[in-house]
C-alpha cells in the first residue's frame, strides 16, 4: 500500500484505538417491569407475587430535597430496569425482598448500575471499586473515566464483545480493537479501490460513446458541407447563366428598341408621303373638277396616282405590323 493511503488510514486508526467503552449490563441479568419506589428500592410484580427489589451494598441519607432529585433521577435513568439475584427473601404470600445488582437504562445505549450512585450524589453511601486500566476510556451515566475507571461490566462497541472489570484483559481487548479497526480501514480502501475502478470504466466507457457520438455528428456536418458547397455551385452556375441570358435580352431589347425607333421614323415619313398623296389627291380631284365643268376632254390621271399612293400607304402598314409581332 502506498504512503499516502496510510496517511489517509492513519485518522480512522487512531479513531479506532481511542474509542471508548460503555457501561453495560452482564449477559445472565433479567429485565423486569420495575420502577422506583424510593431512593435505594424498586417495586414490581412477577408472577401474582409483589417484589421489593433493593440494590446490594447501597444506602442513602438524604434530605427531602435530596429525595427529590434522586427520583426524578432514577425516572429518568430507568425506563428499563434488569437485575441480578444475589438473595430472595419471602416476606408474606405474596411478597418477596430481592437483593441484587440493579441495571438500568433510559434509551438502551448505555447502562447505570445502581452501586455506581455515589459517584453522582452524595447522599448514596456504598463501596465503589476502581481499576487501573492505562490508556482505557468508559462511559457510564454518571461520568466518563479515562485510566482509572469504576469496576463494573461494560461493552466494546468495535468487537460487541462484554466483559467485566477488572477480570477481562483489557490489553488483549485493545489489541483485538486494533486489529478489527485495521481490517475495517482495509477493508473500506478496497471498496474504495473497488469503487474508484468501476467509476473509472464507467467513466471510460461513457467517453468512448461521446467520442463515437462526436465523431458521427463530424461526419454528418462533412456531409452536409459537401452537400451545401455543391449547391452553392450550382447556385453560382445557374446565377451566371442567367446574367448570361440577361445581358443577351438586355442587347435583344436595345436592338429591338432601335429598330421600333427606326420603323415610327419611317412610319412618320409615310405618314408624310400619305399626306401629301392626299394633298395632291385632292388637287388633282379639283382639277378634273374644272375640267369637268368646263367640258375637257383627257386622260384621268388619278387613274396612276391613286394605285400608287394605296399600294404605298399598304405597304408600309404591312411592316410596321410585321414588326410589331415581333417584339
Amino acid at each position: 500500500m502506498s504512503i499516502a493511503k496510510w496517511i489517509w488510514l492513519t485518522p480512522l486508526l487512531l479513531s479506532a484505538y481511542a474509542l471508548a467503552y460503555v457501561s453495560w449490563i452482564p449477559p445472565h441479568v433479567m429485565l423486569v417491569q420495575a420502577y422506583p419506589m424510593n431512593a435505594t428500592h424498586f417495586a414490581a410484580y412477577i408472577n401474582n407475587t409483589t417484589v421489593y427489589i433493593v440494590q446490594a451494598g447501597l444506602s442513602f441519607h438524604g434530605f427531602p430535597s435530596e429525595v427529590q432529585a434522586v427520583m426524578q433521577y432514577l425516572y429518568s435513568q430507568c425506563r428499563y430496569v434488569a437485575v441480578d439475584v444475589l438473595n430472595a427473601t419471602q416476606i408474606s404470600e405474596a411478597e418477596q425482598l430481592w437483593t441484587a445488582d440493579v441495571y438500568c437504562t433510559a434509551d438502551g445505549s448505555m447502562w447505570l448500575w445502581l452501586r455506581w450512585l455515589p459517584l453522582r450524589f452524595t447522599a448514596y453511601s456504598g463501596y465503589v471499586e476502581y481499576v487501573n486500566a492505562t490508556n482505557a476510556t468508559v462511559i457510564t451515566p454518571v461520568g466518563t473515566f479515562v485510566n482509572y475507571i469504576p469496576a463494573g461490566w461494560y461493552l466494546d462497541p468495535a468487537t460487541k464483545a462484554v466483559f467485566r472489570v477488572p477480570e477481562a484483559n483489557l490489553t488483549l481487548l485493545a489489541h483485538i480493537a486494533s486489529l478489527s479497526a485495521q481490517l475495517k480501514a482495509l477493508k473500506a480502501e478496497l471498496d474504495k479501490s473497488r469503487a474508484n475502478a468501476s467509476q473509472a470504466a464507467s467513466l471510460i466507457a461513457k467517453l468512448e460513446a461521446q467520442l463515437t457520438a462526436l465523431e458521427a455528428q463530424r461526419r454528418a456536418l462533412e456531409d452536409a458541407l459537401r452537400q451545401r458547397e455543391s449547391e452553392a455551385a450550382a447556385l453560382q452556375a445557374n446565377l451566371r447563366a442567367a446574367q448570361a441570358e440577361n445581358e443577351r435580352l438586355r442587347a435583344q431589347l436595345a436592338q429591338l428598341k432601335a429598330e421600333n425607333d427606326h420603323l415610327k421614323t419611317q412610319l412618320a415619313s409615310m405618314n408624310q408621303t400619305v399626306t401629301s398623296l392626299n394633298d395632291q389627291l385632292s388637287s388633282l380631284k379639283a382639277q378634273l373638277s374644272v375640267q369637268l365643268s368646263s367640258g375637257e376632254e383627257g386622260i384621268d390621271p388619278l387613274m396612276y396616282i391613286l394605285p400608287t399612293a394605296l399600294a404605298g400607304v399598304a405597304a408600309a402598314f404591312f411592316i410596321y405590323r410585321k414588326k410589331k409581332a415581333e417584339e
